[in-house]
């Protein structure tokens, strides 16, 4: 929603540049070219404003970023100094780095009622702009549409069919030498000075009341049938569905008026481009003589008559009428940039930076800490041998969404008064799984005191990246952004997993990976070829779908109860026998 607004909107500022372009050129261009070239830029311009397709990101040699949060009142430091001198009030004596770690997990996830409360989101106010904007498009049409239907009905009511059968006559004579195959019918209307025509579906042309000789006569409806062959009302209804969309845009409403006297000098070209000077002169008259008795009529209609201020210079397009050129090469050049400037340049939401207390530092040293735990702790059971476990990556200051961690129960601190730095909640897991040593079945307690009966693996998970396999496609749209589950200290019953959101980057042809789960245990359940992993706010279970006849090594992974992951799969090209690009 919010990158589709921001798209709208510059295609309304390019289209606003163009508009005054223009005009700043259209004084030098009127002295040797038609107003054709114009009419026709008018027309793409709306088309493009009403089908904005969004052009892909990485064409834009210019992209501009808006971030995403408006404001941002977090004070994360402020709050940790209050926990820790409540902790130390209470007689709980915590080092720094346990603070920290126990902190991460109330700072990290973003989308917490607590988060939502401290700043206010962009999502939500483009939202509200987007509600206000159709809102507004949705009663300004309303008002043009009851607008038209009073002036067709009240044209309609004033109207009678012609009475004059001779002039009936030679108006179809006049249709069969335009080739106008189904002409409008033609009525008479006291109540309209000039002769008009309207209507989209059901075309009429009304002739005023007026006495007007046939050959006068002759040139009005030449008009109006040079208006109804080139269609231009279904013109004039796209350029008034544009102003009627981008109501905000000046410039649109601006552009439209000026399309509609395009259309007249337009008409006025094709009908006088073969006339003889009399004829002309003839033309100049009734312009005149109508323009003095002018009407307004709301809705979509073309009339003989313009405003007073246009009538000099459709008098001096008149006489020049058919040695003007059409200037296709200047429709090409303004059009090409329009298009080039609307692909080079780009405009998207920027993600939200992590503004909570917890640096890059803190956060690395504590997955550092509890790797080098994992280490030191004897395990009875022998690890099956792995491929070389991938270097821990630094994390960037992504939020984190992962469930809280607990702390380590009193019977596992140490107790013999030397100084020890206290494990996050994974390494209570860990050091519980590794200390059973039965191999057909270990009671694992989860983050909440649950119990969780493992079993021996049936299926051979590796240690190292599990890439989603969209990643691996070398396609530059679906390739570029995906998540990476990372596994260690794989055993018999059980492994430990992180998930991180990899991007890369076209532009500085660099790669980025977020930490978006932190590190937790899995263990095998039921006949070993699931695990699970059951925590306080997130319960996952992993399967090993058999691709390509892998098992019982595992060399896909599918993760369900983690939206972010919820039916992707993900594959490790790095184990043995099974390796591929």
């Amino acid at each position: 929603m919010a990158d589709f607004l921001l798209y709208v909107l510059k295609l309304n500022v390019l289209a606003a540049l163009l508009i005054v372009l223009i005009m700043s050129v259209s004084g030098f261009l009127s002295k040797k070219y038609s107003v054709w070239w114009r009419s026709w830029i008018w027309l793409a311009v709306s088309l493009v404003l009403l089908v904005p397709v969004q052009i892909p990101d990485y064409w834009n040699v210019i992209h501009i970023q808006i971030p995403q949060q408006v404001t941002e009142e977090r004070a994360p430091a402020v709050n940790e100094e209050e926990r820790v001198q409540e902790q130390e009030a209470a007689g709980e004596n915590l080092s720094t780095e346990n603070s920290l770690a126990a902190s991460e997990s109330t700072y990290l996830p973003e989308n917490t009622p607590q988060s939502r409360k401290q700043g206010i989101q962009m999502p939500s106010v483009y939202q509200v702009l987007a509600v206000v904007w159709l809102a507004a498009a949705a009663l300004y049409g309303l008002y043009k549409l009851s607008g038209s239907y009073i002036v067709q009905r009240e044209l309609k009511r004033w109207s009678m069919p012609v009475p004059d059968k001779s002039l009936e006559m030679n108006y179809q004579k006049l249709c069969r030498k335009m080739k106008v195959a189904h002409p409008p019918k033609l009525w008479m209307n006291a109540k309209v000075t000039t002769p008009l025509l309207t209507g989209l579906l059901r075309p009429r042309i009304y002739l005023p009341s007026d006495r007007y000789t046939w050959k006068e006569l002759e040139l009005l409806l030449s008009h109006e049938l040079s208006h109804y062959r080139h269609h231009d009302l279904w013109y004039k209804l796209i350029l008034q569905l544009v102003c009627i969309v981008y109501w905000f845009n000046p410039l649109l409403h601006w552009m439209r008026r000026k399309a509609d006297q395009d259309l007249e000098f337009l008409c006025d070209e094709r009908i006088m481009k073969d006339g003889a000077h009399d004829e002309r002169m003839q033309y100049n008259y009734l312009l005149a003589q109508t323009a003095a008795q002018r009407r307004n009529f709301y809705g979509l209609s073309t009339g003989f008559n313009g405003s007073l201020a246009d009538l000099k210079k459709r008098m001096v397009n008149i006489m020049r009428a058919g040695k003007l050129k059409k200037g296709k090469f200047i429709t090409f050049c303004f059009l090409a940039v329009f298009v080039f400037m609307n692909v080079m340049t780009g405009c998207s939401v920027k993600e939200p930076e992590d503004t909570s207390a917890v640096s890059t530092g803190s956060v690395s040293q504590s997955e550092s800490e509890s790797d080098t735990s994992a280490e030191a702790t004897p395990t009875p059971e022998t690890t099956p041998e792995t491929t070389p476990e991938p270097t821990q990556e630094p994390l960037t200051t992504e939020p984190v969404a992962t469930p809280e961690p607990t702390d380590v129960p009193e019977e596992e601190q140490n107790t013999d008064g030397t100084e020890e730095t206290q494990q996050p909640a994974e390494d209570e897991t860990e050091e519980t799984k590794t200390d059973s040593g039965e191999e057909d079945g270990d009671n694992q307690p989860d983050e909440e005191g649950e119990t969780v009966e493992a079993v021996q693996a049936k299926v051979n998970v590796y240690g190292g990246e599990y890439m989603q396999e969209q990643l691996r496609s070398g396609d530059p749209d679906v390739g570029s952004k995906g998540y990476i589950v990372k596994t260690s200290n794989i055993t018999a019953t059980s492994f430990d997993f992180s998930i991180y959101y990899f991007e890369y980057h076209f532009d500085t042809n660099q790669e980025t990976e977020d930490l978006v789960f932190r590190k937790h245990t899995a263990v095998f359940i039921e006949d070993g070829t699931k695990a699970v992993y059951d925590g306080k706010d997130y319960d996952l279970t992993f399967t090993f779908p058999d691709k390509s006849n892998t098992l019982p090594d595992a060399v896909y992974m599918q993760i369900s109860g983690y939206a972010p992951v919820e039916g992707l799969t993900f594959s490790n090209s790095d184990i043995p026998g099974h390796k591929f690009g």
